[in-house]
């Protein structure tokens, strides 16, 4: 009886210190290889989490090297599937993008004739790929590619009827059955980018479709061929940058770079989706400043647009922060060392604050930094870092707490993966112990916020794996057997069974949960040492 109490106790204190955990907890689960074995010679090229949180789909030259394959792996269970189905010899997939439903994966490779890129469409968790690009003129080949987000149809881009002429193409994602919908184009005229808005009704595009040389912003239905232009007038020698466009969240306005006013010089300028009406929104700029094309963002909440330029100071980009559909631009970078630059920056999902990278306190040193997205008040939180240090990329989690970032901190030339709040400095690292000369190479949350996926010579140098960690909620940190749950059978019973003193195979007899990817008596201890460490120090 007295046996029974203590259990029965231990297991409610455990799950109440689980429930109840803050970021220590939630950060201190140990990285688990997803990739499988590879061949000799193998390695992780890129991955990418489901938006629903159960697969990871990755590109890996897993069964042969040097060839380049696309797998989905279920994030429950380890579970392994081939999405791509034979290639061509020589063929390889070169890239991939997941539905927002996470039904389907897209991708382009040269699957049936080598150095013809096509585009496939496959089930996320099967191998039945179906090619939705159509019939290609000799020559020609599919280049860019976007789901729409109700994930029903798929825009490209591809030189599919003359060679050498990209235009634009729709099609349903499950067949192919490609119309054009770029409408004619000049002689030598080409599609230089676009993105479909976030209700998946329209496209926008950038392209030489009036004047060769001269490019021009276009908006079409996402399913037939009605393009208007809605980038207004330009000066001669004026363009379009084919970098700079962005489309609000409530897909009523396009967000675009351009020498509009003055040859030679980017600026900010805002319109509607579906009309010329175009309002520059970046300010004046210092002689031979520009907005920079390629960093332009429009908060969630579609209310401001973040951008970087050397708007005050010719050759020293800052960040600015100015209302979708006025010119009354804010820097929220704050002082900068002499010679330091903001480099890449990110808005929050709740659209409160931004998350910038700069080497703002000492030049050539570029550190993490957080500030409202209205005012400048930035504060530094990626830590200390160690001599020769920096802060490589990050990502803010999809619930706005957390950031995650790549950073040599801890060891000089070292890339490792760390986890703080988005508005203090308490950093963790996550990616666990590397072998000499590891390092981390790629990463991503989840859309539930719950983990990350990433790609390291974790293991064996220079043998790129993947990998997910758990960062996302106390429990979790206590997900002994690597089911990505917390079960009083399994999880909290093996906690009990160690903390009695059970070891090897009497700790975890008859007790790991179906779907455990954690399941050798000296992984479980090692994980409950590790998790009890944190919750329980």
């Amino acid at each position: 009886m007295l046996k029974a109490i203590f259990l029965c106790r231990f297991a409610q204190s455990i799950w109440a210190i689980a429930a109840s955990a803050g970021l220590s907890a939630s950060l201190s689960a140990q990285p688990i290889k997803l990739s499988g074995n590879l061949v000799t010679g193998g390695d992780v090229v890129s991955s990418a989490v489901s938006p629903n949180g159960l697969f990871a789909v990755f590109i890996a030259d897993k069964d042969a090297d040097g060839r380049d394959e696309l797998y989905s792996v279920r994030l429950s269970n380890g579970v392994i599937t081939k999405l791509s189905g034979p290639l061509v010899t020589g063929g390889n997939v070169f890239s991939f993008q997941i539905s927002a439903n996470s039904a389907r994966v897209v991708f382009r490779a040269d699957k049936q004739t080598d150095e013809v890129f096509e585009l496939y469409s496959t089930p996320i968790a099967s191998s039945s790929p179906t090619k939705i690009s159509g019939t290609l003129v000799a020559g020609g080949n599919v280049e860019t590619y976007q789901i729409s987000a109700d994930s029903a149809r798929v825009v490209f881009d591809a030189d599919k009827d003359t060679v050498g002429v990209n235009e634009l193409y729709s099609t349903s994602i499950t067949s192919g059955a490609p119309i054009q919908i770029s409408g004619a184009l000049a002689s030598g005229g080409d599609v230089q980018s676009f993105q479909i808005s976030p209700d998946s009704a329209r496209v926008v595009f950038v392209a030489d479709k009036d004047t060769v040389g001269i490019n021009e912003l276009y908006s079409t239905p996402i399913a037939s061929s009605a393009p208007i232009k809605i980038s207004g007038a330009l000066i001669a020698g004026g363009s379009v940058e084919r970098n700079g466009l962005r489309i609000s969240p409530n897909s009523t306005r396009v967000v675009f770079v351009a020498s509009k006013d003055t040859v030679g010089v980017n600026e900010l300028y805002s319109t509607p989706i579906t009309s010329s009406a175009p309002i520059k929104i970046s300010g004046a700029l210092v002689a031979s400043g520009d907005v920079v094309a390629t960093s332009v963002q429009i908060s969630p909440d579609g209310s401001r647009v973040v951008f970087l330029a050397d708007k005050d100071t010719n050759d020293v980009l800052e960040l600015y922060s100015t209302p979708i559909a006025s010119s009354t631009p804010v820097k929220l970078s704050g002082l900068l060392a002499t010679g330091g630059d903001v480099q890449s920056f990110q808005i929050s999902p709740d659209s409160t604050r931004v998350v910038f990278i700069a080497d703002s306190d000492t030049n050539d040193v570029f550190e993490l930094y957080s500030t409202p997205i209205a005012s400048s008040a930035p504060i530094k939180i990626s830590g200390s870092l160690v001599s020769g240090g920096q802060v490589i990329a990050f990502q803010i989690s999809p619930d706005g707490d957390l950031v995650v970032f790549l950073a040599v901190k801890d060891t000089a030339a070292v890339a490792e993966l760390y986890g703080t709040l988005i508005d203090s400095g308490a950093v963790i690292k996550i990616s666990g112990p590397l072998v000499t000369g590891g390092d981390v190479f790629k990463f991503q949350i989840s859309a539930d916020s719950s983990r990350v996926v990433f790609i390291a010579d974790k293991d064996v140098d220079d043998v790129f794996e993947l990998y997910r960690v758990q960062i996302g909620g106390g429990a979790l940190a206590l997900d002994i057997d690597g089911d990505d749950q917390v079960l009083m059978l399994t999880d909290v019973l093996l906690l009990t069974r160690y903390q009695l003193g059970l070891r090897g195979s009497a700790l975890i007899a008859n007790v790991l949960g179906p779907n455990a990817t954690i399941t050798s008596a000296a992984a479980i201890e090692a994980r409950i040492s590790a998790s009890l460490a944190v919750v329980m120090p």
